[in-house]
């Protein structure tokens, strides 16, 4: 629950605040772009107050996908319908309440006909798998690297669901049933694949499914304050060099929207995917990773 007593200085009067014990990975402001917007240190304040009930919707979903709960109001305490999962396109569902332990990273749902499948892990709440068990549970739990796997455990138990995670970051999930060995790709289910991508942690995974839609984990995104396709090498851990060469591998996928943990989503369009993926490995090695962290206009502030 938003403390109103640590409410942010910066906040806009009226009954939506945000306090100030936010991290920083700008979830909120993904959410509510323009109503939350980030200040000198990296926080999250409110700029302005919803005047719609689209702006008001749209809000909620940042104070549910906060993994501190900094977002609050001051006279309804909690949405009149539930915020989540929510359809981000026709099969994929944002599923919010982001994990503090993930550091505020998305998670999805994504409806097929052999059994659903969760990318990386949210918090696990009772009403949110209530919803998930509406839209037809979960087959299969695909974790994209070590450091997003949150609840994982917990949601696969509740379904008795397979969950899929590299070797070389196996060691974050020892419950896991299926362990990738090699760059793949490898079939998850029919039209799902899954192919390592080296960079962020070496045990990075990117899911791929039906040729048009791409779960990167922390391995991509689409930079909002950039407008193009982007990398963290504040945050590349375990090599730059070898993440070049996953966008090289990544420029041969055809893909029409992008998913990531960390950073924003995106509907790219193969067109221009296509575009930016073919130089983005080109363009780090050139830059280098130095280089690429002084650019102006980061995803977001990790400080």
């Amino acid at each position: 629950m938003a403390r109103l007593d640590s409410a942010h200085p910066d906040n806009v009067e009226g009954p939506w605040f945000v306090d100030t014990r936010c991290i920083g990975c700008d979830v909120a402001r993904h959410w509510a772009p323009g109503l939350i917007e980030m200040d000198s240190d990296g926080r999250s304040y409110l700029a302005r107050q919803p005047n719609s009930p689209e702006e008001s919707a749209a809000l909620w979903r940042a104070a549910e996908a906060c993994p501190t709960q900094s977002i609050g109001n001051m006279e309804i305490r909690r949405p009149p319908d539930p915020s989540f999962p929510h359809q981000m396109t026709p099969g994929v569902w944002a599923l919010g309440h982001n994990a503090r332990s993930s550091f505020g990273a998305h998670s999805y749902l994504v409806e097929r006909p052999d059994g659903n499948l969760m990318v990386d892990s949210p918090r696990y709440l009772r009403s949110l798998a209530e919803r998930v068990d509406d839209l037809g549970g979960i087959e299969h739990v695909l974790l994209s690297h070590r450091d997003d796997v949150a609840d994982a455990d917990k949601w696969a138990e509740r379904y008795g669901a397979q969950v899929w995670i590299h070797a070389a970051d196996a060691d974050a999930a020892p419950y896991a049933t299926v362990v990738l060995e090699g760059k793949g790709p490898t079939e998850v289910s029919p039209g799902a694949v899954a192919l390592q991508v080296p960079g962020h942690t070496e045990g990075s995974v990117v899911f791929h499914i039906d040729n048009r839609w791409l779960f990167t984990g922390d391995t991509l995104h689409w930079n909002h304050r950039r407008g193009e396709l982007d990398v963290t090498p504040e945050q590349t851990f375990y090599s730059w060099a070898a993440l070049a060469d996953s966008m090289d591998r990544l420029s041969e996928l055809r893909a029409e929207w992008v998913f990531p943990g960390h950073g924003m989503w995106h509907h790219v369009g193969a067109e221009l995917y296509a575009a930016q993926m073919a130089r983005l490995g080109t363009d780090m090695r050139q830059v280098g990773q130095a280089g690429w962290a002084r650019r102006p206009d980061a995803a977001f502030n990790w400080e």
